[in-house]
Formats: C-alpha cells, structure tokens, sequence
C-alpha cells in the first residue's frame, strides 16, 4: 500500500484512486454546467480521462514518476473552461474523495484539487501572451511533479 511522502498517516490502494477516478467521471458526466466542455475536452473517451487523471494523481501523490501532462489538452482546458467551472470540478473531486478515500486520504486529494484549481484559475483569468506564459509555465510545473510545491 503506497503513501505519498508529504502525508504519511494517509494510505491508499490502487483500487481507491481508481473508484475515485470513476467516481469523479461518473459525476463530471451528470453535470449540465460542465459537460459541454467536457464534450469538448474528452468527447466519448471518458475511459481514457479516468486512467489518466489515475496516472496523475498516482504521480502527484507518490513522487514515484512525473506526470504525463499533454500540453495540447491543457491549452484546449483554458479555452474550455472558466473560474466557475473550476471551481465545480475541485468541488466534485473533493466530493469523490469524502465519499471513496478515507478521511485523511481525502484531505490529500483534496489539497491537490486546491492547488490545481488554483493554478489553473489563474491562466484562465488572464488573457493574451500573459495567458501563454501562464499556461507554459503551469504545464512546467505539473510536469515536473511540483503542483504541492507552493513555491
């Protein structure tokens, strides 16, 4: 049973990322304010957003492997999505974390989500070469595995 270094009272089993992940799919889906972006970003690929989002959360969490980010989906994300929509998504992640992890595994998850979400609204918010900047400098860091790094 792997646990991320940062955290070491919370564990979690492959099979907990992998509910999450289905979780958090299965809700994103139902939800009439994001799912025409969603169409948009995954289309019918829904299997493939879910092992990937497990391959990142697993990389985030575990600092075993660096994160795949690819740099074209997280462009098309910034164009997708707004502030609000954002904020739905990290509102639903933690929401399948409280109901597929342990308490103190949720309180991880729930960290990342607050991260990312606060990484991304950030691009989103601005427009522009200040956006492009933004958005290669947050594809840097989720690819270096940096994204709990606050500095």
């Amino acid at each position: 049973m792997p646990f991320p270094p940062f955290a070491p009272s919370a564990f979690f089993d492959e099979a907990d990322i992998d509910a999450l992940a289905t979780e958090f799919s299965e809700r994103v889906r139902r939800s009439p304010l994001l799912r025409p972006a969603m169409d948009g970003l995954i289309g019918n690929r829904w299997e493939d957003a879910e092992a990937a989002m497990g391959g990142f959360l697993r990389a985030t969490l575990f600092l075993e492997q660096r994160p795949e980010v690819d740099g074209d989906w997280l462009a098309r994300s910034v164009r997708l999505l707004d502030g609000e929509a954002i904020d739905q998504l990290a509102d639903i992640l933690l929401d399948c974390a409280l109901v597929a992890l342990p308490l103190h595994s949720a309180a991880v998850v729930a960290e990342i989500s607050e991260q990312l979400a606060r990484l991304l609204k950030g691009v989103v918010s601005e427009d522009g070469v200040a956006q492009q900047r933004l958005l290669l400098r947050a594809r840097t860091r989720l690819m270096a595995g940096a994204l709990m790094n606050r500095f």
